[in-house]
């Protein structure tokens, strides 16, 4: 009995020692959060490390992303027939496209009849678009970190979106069409007033399709493009080559790509044009020197190992890989990616760097 005394007091002592500088680093942990805003004045709208969940104690708008600041008020606003957009600049071709684009989801969300015009109106069955610097040149390319941020204030007079930059006002105009809600009991189409002052908490918002597994034709692209413009997404990461397929015609190497299912270089600038216009960047994926096999069924120099090949038709980590110690491999290469850096204006390309599965390397006599 003595003996089992001793026993458990040893054991507990031991216990103790080995949970106690445990206890310790758990006591002086500070909890992974920001405080809740109690007012305004907590927000910091200048802080990129801002977090939007504390807006949730304010309101409960259905909105994607959630806006950086919501202040929102107890009444709407009614939109009807003959519901105005109006520029104060000069509609520039960018800015007049994208107003377009908009009175069209507006029309059909709600089923009245929209305007553009830049006609100031008494009503306030009208939103106004103010951005002072859209005199800027026509047709620029997105640019990682531009400015996007925007305001917008729904008021009982009308309805006022405001940005330094046309990527702001369609990034404000999405949020506006986002707010559109439906009284079944009337049914009529109203915004809750608020005011909003947003911009972005990332400043790369992307979304990968894998083409070349998964075929889609350019009117899927489209469509995707669209919903990414209205939820705010600013890169679509393509992945247009793999073992399973080759998505791009090359006029340089025309035995790369699939015969049937591929996008022609029409389709890739029109692509390119549809998503620049929604401010979106198009980022291309070319996978080497693994997940090649594609490129190897009218290429079988460029492999490690002699052909001839086949499109994979499974999923998997290939052995396929390319030869990295063949000069011609470079040279190949190198008229590829010029071919294609012509034709995807982004500074940003991928070349993938992948799952090289390693055995033809390893078995290969170079």
């Amino acid at each position: 009995m003595i003996l089992s005394k001793r026993l458990l007091k040893i054991l507990f002592a031991l216990l103790i020692t080995s949970i106690l500088p445990y206890l310790y680093l758990l006591s002086a942990q500070k909890p992974f959060a920001f405080p809740i805003a109690k007012n305004y004045s907590d927000y910091n709208v200048n802080n990129s490390d801002f977090e939007y969940e504390n807006n949730s104690i304010l309101t409960n708008i259905n909105v994607i992303p959630f806006p950086q600041f919501i202040d929102k008020k107890n009444s709407i606003l009614i939109i009807s027939n003959g519901f105005r957009i109006i520029s104060k600049q000069s509609l520039t071709e960018d800015l007049q496209l994208a107003l377009h684009r908009y009175s069209k989801y507006i029309s059909l969300l709600a089923g009245i009849s929209v305007e553009i015009n830049q006609k100031f109106l008494s009503s306030e069955n009208k939103l106004i678009i103010d951005c002072p610097l859209i005199t800027s040149p026509n047709n620029t390319y997105p640019k990682l970190g531009e400015d996007e941020s925007y305001t917008l204030n729904i008021t009982k007079t009308g309805s006022y979106l405001y940005s330094l930059s046309l990527t702001g006002i369609i990034r404000g105009l999405s949020t506006f069409v986002q707010l559109i809600e439906r009284n079944a009991s009337s049914d009529t189409f109203y915004i809750p007033l608020v005011n909003i002052i947003d911009r972005p908490r990332f400043i790369w918002r992307g979304l990968l399709l894998d083409v070349s597994r998964h075929w889609m034709p350019v009117s899927v692209i489209r469509r995707t493009l669209n919903a990414m413009e209205l939820s705010k997404f600013n890169v679509l990461h393509l992945h247009l080559s793999d073992d399973q397929g080759f998505r791009v015609e090359s006029i340089e190497h025309h035995l790369l790509y699939d015969r049937k299912y591929f996008f022609s270089q029409n389709d890739i600038e029109y692509l390119v044009e549809y998503a620049r216009q929604r401010r979106i960047r198009i980022i291309p994926e070319f996978d080497i020197p693994g997940h090649t096999t594609s490129w190897f069924v009218g290429y079988p120099e460029l492999a490690s190992q002699p052909g001839p090949y086949q499109i994979a038709t499974q999923w998997g980590v290939m052995k396929a890989t390319m030869n990295p110690t063949k000069e011609n491999t470079y040279i190949f290469l190198d008229k590829f990616f010029k071919e294609m850096t012509k034709l995807f204006p982004d500074p940003y390309f991928h070349i993938g760097g992948d799952e090289v599965e390693g055995s033809q390397w390893t078995q290969s006599s170079t």
